[in-house]
């Protein structure tokens, strides 16, 4: 990678499986992700996203593979990001990214990351927690229902409790003392 953290292992070519395996030298993570038949592994100039593609060769002539042509997009981290298929596909090639901010703006910008990463950080907490109680939503319905029939039940053996004591001449079959 040209951010230098990650590495990328790659079967490539007609035979190969496409098993691509995404090390971080850092974390000494591995993740292990498939392009059947791809052919180019390509990083962006800043290093976080990852091409392959399956092309076929720019002299011409039949491509016996052509319905596999096109491109996978990856996350440095070997997420799939996008995926797109053409029926001829001869070369992908990252765009130049024109700088956008001035020498002060981007000092700027370094400056404050941490209080940029903070706030990011804390969105992220935020819409992962939203997420987790979408998702969650059903189960703690169930339970809520669940603790509204034990609530009745609870009510109803309160209410009932004398009679079921007289029924056994006093004997409270709930105290503890009782069982010697």
């Amino acid at each position: 990678s040209p951010a230098g953290q990650t590495i990328i292992l790659a079967s490539l070519g007609d035979s190969a499986s496409g098993t691509l395996e995404f090390y971080n030298v850092d974390t000494k993570a591995l993740v292990v992700k498939e392009h059947y038949r791809a052919n180019q592994v390509i990083w962006d100039p800043a290093g976080r996203t990852l091409a392959t593609c399956v092309t076929q060769p720019i002299e011409g002539g039949h491509f016996k593979f052509a319905m596999d042509n096109g491109y996978i997009l990856w996350s440095f981290q070997g997420k799939q990001l996008h995926q797109q298929s053409y029926e001829t596909f001869y070369q992908f090639i990252w765009r130049p990214r024109e700088t956008l901010l001035s020498k002060s703006q981007i000092g700027k910008v370094r400056k404050n990351l941490k209080k940029y990463e903070d706030r990011f950080e804390k969105a992220d907490k935020e819409r992962a927690r939203a997420l987790y109680l979408e998702e969650t939503k059903g189960k703690r319905e169930e339970r809520q229902k669940y603790r509204d029939i034990m609530a009745v039940a609870r009510a109803l053996r309160r209410e009932q409790r004398a009679r079921h004591l007289e029924l056994l001449n006093g004997y409270d079959n709930d105290d503890d003392a009782n069982y010697n």
